[in-house]
């Protein structure tokens, strides 16, 4: 009776041992969970984030709670974000450039995205397109590369901020077509576009959301989609590839990242349900009329996406000589 017991014991014990790992995963998440993002409410991330909000607060029983941190593209967040607990109830929302054009950009970052952060999911891809005030005198792209070589220095352009894709991607078009055209970082795309509209900046690489509706109404000249393919949402306007300059490719993903050693168990899990969500008609109608492009990698597709992208926007950095003195 007494080796019984001590048997029963035992296995009791073992049985615990087992289950606990299942039960923490099971109990996660256990309070609210905080977004943070790395740009402005009102942007297209911004837009992207609130729409995976929804869904894993729908999905996970516990509210998420938006938190916009922009400043430094992103760096400051992202240097905060990196000392948080690898628990799962801090996210973070990120543009591809706070990940793979900082490194390269600030001499002084107070995160290494390789090693403090685990992806997520690449959750949407954004094409952009290049676009100019009608009162640029070039009809296409051949013709505004005439000109821009006729008139080095004379003609600007508006980015978000240096180090964004729209600064990058800019300077990526001016190394292809060696041309010289300066550059008039904004804050914000509302007062870049405002300038853009009104005569005092010439050029600009924006995101398709933010520019379909004053193309569509006569108030901007478009040039190209700086991608092999054109996009649906603007049919009539070539990719660079068809307006003969392969290799403009420019096209912001707005993925998820989790502090660096969050459990696998939980990466996965957030994974699944953005991936659900993809196939979701309400995810799909809330961006795909933006010209988002939805995604849905997984973790191991987005650390690609990572490297190859950091790869080949450090090149460009070090090929035009941009720095940050941070």
């Amino acid at each position: 009776m007494h080796k019984s017991g001590r048997h029963i014991i035992t296995l009791a014990g073992l049985g615990l041992a087992l289950m606990s790992p299942v039960r923490a995963q099971d109990t996660y998440p256990s309070r609210p969970i905080q977004l943070v993002v790395t740009t402005a409410a009102g942007g297209a991330l911004d837009l992207v984030a609130r729409t995976v909000a929804d869904r894993l607060s729908d999905a996970l029983h516990q509210p998420v709670i938006i938190e916009n941190q922009p400043a430094g593209n992103g760096s400051v967040a992202a240097g905060q974000f990196a000392k948080a607990a690898p628990d799962g109830h801090t996210l973070m929302m990120v543009v591809d450039s706070t990940v793979t054009i900082n490194p390269s950009l600030y001499r002084n970052l107070s995160y290494d995205p390789f090693r403090d952060f685990a992806p997520v999911s690449l959750v949407t891809r954004l094409p952009l397109v290049l676009i100019s005030n009608p009162a640029v005198k070039a009809d296409n792209l051949k013709d505004l590369i005439a000109l821009l070589k006729a008139n080095p220095g004379k003609l600007n352009y508006a980015s978000t901020g240096v180090g964004t894709q729209l600064h990058i991607g800019m300077e990526l078009f001016k190394l292809l077509t060696k041309t010289d055209i300066v550059h008039v970082p904004y804050r914000a795309t509302t007062g870049a576009m405002a300038d853009l509209l009104g005569g005092r900046i010439d050029l600009a690489l924006f995101g398709i959301s933010s520019a379909r509706s004053q193309i569509e109404g006569g108030n901007l000249r478009t040039y190209v989609i700086a991608a092999p393919e054109r996009s649906p949402l603007l049919p009539n306007v070539p990719s660079a590839d068809e307006a003969g300059l392969p290799g403009f490719e420019v096209r912001s993903w707005f993925g998820m990242l989790a502090p660096a050693k969050t459990p696998p168990a939980i990466i996965d899990r957030l994974s699944r349900e953005i991936k659900k969500a993809s196939s979701d008609p309400k995810f799909i109608a809330a961006l795909a009329p933006q010209g988002m492009q939805i995604l849905a990698s997984t973790p191991d597709e987005m650390a690609q996406a990572m490297r190859e992208d950091a790869k080949r926007w450090g090149d460009v950095i070090r090929e035009t000589g941009v720095t940050i003195n941070q």
